[in-house]
């Protein structure tokens, strides 16, 4: 059947969905638990290195679960199975209230990363690949541009709310909206491919030929993959950025308030970067779309260096800001490029169990990245190595992404002619 008769495509509402999952439910539980650890850390005496590595086993939780859950996704009930996943994490996020120690949050953590895993971004970018043929790079931009506008509405709420009310209180509200926000979406648009519906993907009509619509579908299978060097080359690049993701970004607030700016200012600051990251994300989305994995790769690397110039001088304001639009266009990789670029260099045959192994990878080393700051910081009382640091390991992963990117087509070529002759 076609992608619809009338009206609009029924893949815009699955982004959609994928829009109100990344607004409440990640950005909760990703971006804007950050704006916990000053309250926190004072209030129970812990150091920011133990909050950091409480907040990295929860990233241990999502590396855990991907693996199964990119494959369950891709055959189970993605519904029933999102379902389940975003109520715990909601409830979950709301039992932080009740913390008194680095140990509790560690294991409450735990059990939330395990969810997240089969409520964001592998059912997200499974449907988004599974949706659309043409236009994947703006769809997925869309979806993920939830988690920037999400944390620029939510992020001056949620420092409302611990300033007036305490960080245990915020804790129950911001559990409360993940499940309110996120389920009912999920319920009503969640679905797995076309077939379901009775449709088939965006762009699928206008491949001339089966030949064009079996290359579309065509790629590696994870046990080709992991055989390539190509394989490893990516997975380099991916440890490598999302260091700098989870290193940099949980400690914004915290950087800021050491180096004399009030705690409002530094909210302003995460709110603006949020939003920068959702135009980002359309921007990135487009780059993709247009020129493809390598094009995307040298734009957030250009954005990243300006923005990590910029935060090393951020006690002047003017660069405060600078950093947060920079850092806002650059950072968008961390959500958008690893499913894109997963499905452009590996191919949609078995997507769902590589773009899961990757997210290990992904996750582990961005939790990792977290605590790398925080020691830096404990040691130095200072974060300027760190940032230093970052920006070196971040131009060092864009590398690696082009040349895995370089090797695609011989690498396919390759397996293609093998299954030929077999």
């Amino acid at each position: 059947m076609a992608q619809g008769s009338k009206g609009v495509f029924y893949g815009w509402y699955v982004v959609l969905c994928g829009f109100f999952i990344m607004f409440a439910g990640f950005s909760i539980i990703n971006s804007l638990h950050s704006l916990f650890m000053v309250p926190v850390t004072d209030d129970l005496g812990i150091s920011r290195t133990a909050f950091s590595i409480a907040l990295s086993i929860a990233g241990l939780g999502v590396a855990v679960a991907s693996p199964f859950m990119g494959k369950l996704l891709a055959k189970g009930n993605m519904k029933l199975i999102m379902s389940i996943c975003v109520i715990m994490a909601g409830v979950g996020f709301m039992s932080y209230s009740l913390a008194n120690s680095a140990l509790y949050f560690s294991i409450v953590g735990f059990m939330i990363g395990i969810c997240v895993a089969g409520f964001s971004n592998i059912p997200i970018s499974i449907m988004v690949t599974n949706w659309f043929y043409e236009k994947k790079g703006k769809a997925m931009g869309l979806a993920f541009a939830g988690s920037g506008i999400g944390a620029a509405v939510l992020s001056p709420i949620l420092t409302t709310l611990i300033s007036n009310y305490g960080w245990r209180i915020a804790y129950v509200i911001a559990g409360a909206l993940i499940i309110v926000l996120t389920l009912p979406l999920v319920l009503l648009f969640a679905k797995r491919s076309p077939a379901e519906k009775g449709l088939v993907p965006l762009g699928a009509d206008e491949m001339e030929s089966a030949e064009n619509l079996e290359s579309e579908q065509s790629g590696l299978t994870m046990g080709e993959a992991k055989k390539t060097a190509m394989f490893w080359i990516f997975v380099l690049g991916i440890v490598c950025f999302a260091l700098v993701a989870g290193g940099v970004q949980m400690h914004i607030p915290a950087y800021l308030m050491d180096i004399g700016h009030p705690a409002i200012f530094a909210g302003t600051i995460f709110g603006i970067l949020s939003l920068a990251n959702t135009v980002g994300k359309l921007i990135l989305g487009a780059v993709f779309d247009k020129f493809g994995t390598a094009g995307g790769a040298i734009y957030v690397g250009f954005c990243m260096t300006t923005a990590m110039v910029a935060l090393l001088l951020a006690k002047t304001q003017a660069f405060a800001f600078l950093f947060a639009i920079a850092f806002g266009f650059s950072i968008v990789i961390s959500t958008l490029g690893p499913p894109f670029m997963t499905n452009d260099i590996f191919g949609k045959k078995d997507f769902g169990s590589i773009f899961g192994i990757v997210q290990v990878f992904f996750v582990a080393a961005g939790s990792f990245g977290v605590i790398v700051s925080g020691l830096i910081y404990d040691v130095t009382q200072s974060y300027r190595v760190a940032w230093i640091f970052f920006l070196c390991l971040f131009i060092f992963s864009m590398v690696c992404v082009l040349v895995a990117n370089s090797m695609k087509k011989t690498t396919k070529d390759k397996y293609t002619s093998n299954q030929k002759i077999i």
